[in-house]
């Protein structure tokens, strides 16, 4: 039985791609009525090959990002595109504003309106520079409501609440 680290490494990055010359796409098939190559996106026959890092440039220079963008990073997350005033927006009409600035500012008080609030908040971030803390912390609410969490942050307990 040949071991793992007597096996010869097979450089995939070095095989050839065929790719559409119209929109790059590297979605190519054969077509048996047309005996050619077509692409699926466009339906061109006009094809090329390359190397899979010079195809990665051409559609970068095309397109102006790469075809795979790189995730797990918040900071490419839309959030973080936010201008200031959009972010007021976002908070203002979406977000649980109180639970927030809870979340940055433990001792953040809750009596004053949502407006006055917002601007507390905002005028806090600002002299204290935790723009990005609040956009971490913004992520962070929208994780826990996608995962399928109520507004309040529990998963069930009101619902098991109203019916009891």
């Amino acid at each position: 039985m040949e071991s793992p680290a007597n096996k010869t490494f097979i450089d995939y990055d070095s095989e050839p791609v065929k790719y559409c010359s119209r929109c790059y796409s590297l979605k190519i098939k054969y077509i048996e009525a047309i005996h050619s190559d077509c692409c699926s996106v466009c339906g061109c026959t006009d094809t090329a090959e390359t190397t899979i890092d010079k195809w990665e440039k051409l559609y970068e220079d095309r397109y102006g990002q790469k075809f795979v963008q790189p995730s797990g990073n918040p900071r490419n997350s839309p959030i973080f595109k936010l201008s200031i005033s959009a972010l007021k927006g976002l908070i203002f009409n979406k977000m649980p504003y109180k639970r927030i600035a809870r979340a940055l500012y433990p001792n953040f008080p809750l009596h004053l309106s949502k407006a006055d609030s917002i601007v507390l908040l905002f005028d806090k971030i600002s002299k204290d520079n935790k723009l990005d803390d609040l956009r971490f912390a913004l992520i962070n609410f929208l994780k826990t409501n996608k995962n399928g969490r109520d507004k309040e942050g529990t998963s069930g307990r009101n619902e098991a609440n109203k019916k009891g």
